[in-house]
């Protein structure tokens, strides 16, 4: 029994480094996060009024992000995938994403807006389809890399639509054998799409600023630093019993 007393406190010692070390990591990436989203208003800020580009002329561009686009194309309603985990006004729910096959022949992912969950998680919603040729304004986007998930997509036995939790321009398109271009268009918010009710399209309104995002990284700096001072203290606690025990 004494031994496994003795045992304890390593265990809560492991328990709170990692712990400590996930809150670190959590800070850090908010960090990567607040200038990824500053750089992001930067580039859209100076690309405003530049003229609309085709995805022929934006697959030329280095840096292809925040350029307004205009996508013609075909749309692949068979391939529709879903990235999980989209807030709109408290509202769970996905960002739709349809592979489009432009006119100049590459392939890129049509960002559709924001489309509600519905009651269960288990049950996928109903994505109506797009029409069989579309032309649609738009702005092009580049997703971080550095996005933090819990665990990657399991891709090896896909059904339609496809639910992701990030959107990885490589894979997909290699689950679907096609090349997708490194960018998404996001459809503008006054274009009709789907037949009845537009999905919301709101890109900047739900977007957590830079300051938001190191407020976050404050609050995750915070937490390690507690999980430190609650271990100086146990272990202070526990120097000052043994002391007790030795003298009496």
């Amino acid at each position: 029994m004494s031994g496994r007393v003795q045992q304890l406190p390593w265990l809560a010692l492991i328990l709170a480094t990692a712990a400590f070390a996930l809150c670190v990591r959590l800070g850090f990436w908010q960090l990567e996060r607040a200038e990824t989203k500053l750089r992001w208003q930067q580039e859209l800020s100076e690309r405003q009024q530049a003229d609309r580009q085709t995805v022929k002329d934006l697959m030329a561009h280095q840096q292809p992000g925040n350029y307004p686009v205009q996508l013609r194309g075909t749309p692949d309603n068979t391939h529709t995938i879903l990235l999980d985990n989209r807030i709109h006004e408290s509202i769970a729910g996905y960002h739709v994403l349809t592979p489009v096959h432009s006119e100049s022949g590459q392939w890129v992912l049509l960002n559709r807006g924001w489309f509600p969950r519905g009651r269960s998680r288990d049950q996928l919603p109903e994505i109506p389809a797009l029409p069989e040729t579309l032309s649609v304004a738009g702005r092009s986007y580049v997703y971080s890399d550095k996005v933090f998930t819990l665990a990657e997509d399991d891709l090896s036995q896909p059904s339609w639509p496809l639910r992701v939790q990030r959107v990885d321009m490589a894979r997909l398109g290699q689950l679907l054998g096609i090349e997708l271009a490194p960018f998404e268009v996001r459809a503008e918010p006054g274009e009709p799409l789907e037949t009845g009710a537009q999905m919301v399209r709101d890109w900047t309104g739900s977007m957590m600023t830079p300051d938001r995002h190191r407020a976050y990284a404050l609050q995750w700096f915070a937490m390690a630093a507690a999980l430190v001072i609650l271990l100086v203290l146990a272990a202070w606690r526990q120097r000052r019993q043994s002391d007790r025990e030795m003298d009496a």
